[in-house]
Order: C-alpha cells, then sequence, then structure tokens
C-alpha cells in the first residue's frame, strides 16, 4: 500500500510542476501593460554643407531611419535644423551621426526653445544653388 501512495504522490508532483512551469511560461509571455511615455526634446543642430532645399529634405527625410526622431527641420539659409526626438529612443549623438551620413557636416548642438522666436537671418538665401553634398547633382 506505501508504493501506491509513494507513486501517486510522485505523479502529482510532477503534474504540479509541469502546470506551474506552464502558468509561469504563460506570464511571461503576456505583453505589460505600462506605458512609457515618450520624452520629447528638441535641440538645434548647427550643420555646415547645406545649400538648398534638397538639402533641407533630403535631412527630413533622414528623420526616417533614426527610431524615436519626430522630426528634422532643415534651414539651408540659416545653416541648422531643428531635431525633435524621444530621449527614451533615441540621443543627440545617434541623430547627428545619421545626419553625417547624408553627407552634411553637423557641427554642435544646443537645446531649443519652440517657444523662441527666431532672429531673421541676415544671411542671403543660396536656394538657387546646388547642393554642397553633392545630392543635387553639383559638385563643389
Amino acid at each position: 500500500m506505501n508504493k501506491k501512495i509513494l507513486i501517486t504522490f510522485a505523479i502529482l508532483t510532477v503534474i504540479a510542476f509541469i502546470f506551474g512551469a506552464y502558468v509561469v511560461n504563460l506570464s511571461s509571455k503576456r505583453e505589460s501593460n505600462t506605458t512609457v511615455l515618450p520624452i520629447m526634446t528638441t535641440k538645434l543642430v548647427k550643420i555646415d554643407g547645406m545649400t538648398c532645399e534638397s538639402c533641407e529634405r533630403a535631412l527630413a527625410g533622414a528623420a526616417k531611419k533614426i527610431k524615436g526622431v519626430e522630426s528634422i527641420t532643415a534651414s539651408a539659409k540659416d545653416g541648422n535644423a531643428v531635431v525633435k526626438y524621444d530621449l527614451i529612443q533615441t540621443d543627440i549623438e545617434a541623430v547627428m551621426k545619421e545626419i553625417r551620413k547624408t553627407g552634411y557636416r553637423p557641427v554642435s548642438y544646443e537645446d531649443y526653445d519652440e517657444r523662441f522666436i527666431k532672429k531673421e537671418s541676415t544671411k542671403e538665401s543660396n536656394t538657387t544653388m546646388k547642393c554642397g553634398a553633392g545630392k543635387c547633382g553639383a559638385s563643389h
């Protein structure tokens, strides 16, 4: 009789162990209900090499390649770009690296306050010139 009790106990223990492992596995596969909100920031990046609207569009397109970047709004006239991105998903160094891949030279960056009204640039517009990075077919 003791042998039957021991075998039954062993079988029940194995079943309980398998069921427990199954429950733990199911709970680990569930997606978290926690929502991580983005922490958006904006930087003003000084960029050398932009000379036209096509340059501006090339940089706006670079934003699509970087996870977490909402937008890059470039100004060839001012020689800079306003970069909006999520601090959780990327950082400014990754953005600068992607800008370099497009053929432009990011020089520096600083915090940008969208409420700040930009002063009119005293620089003349170069929008009719060919692109310094060779994107428009020109070579400088």
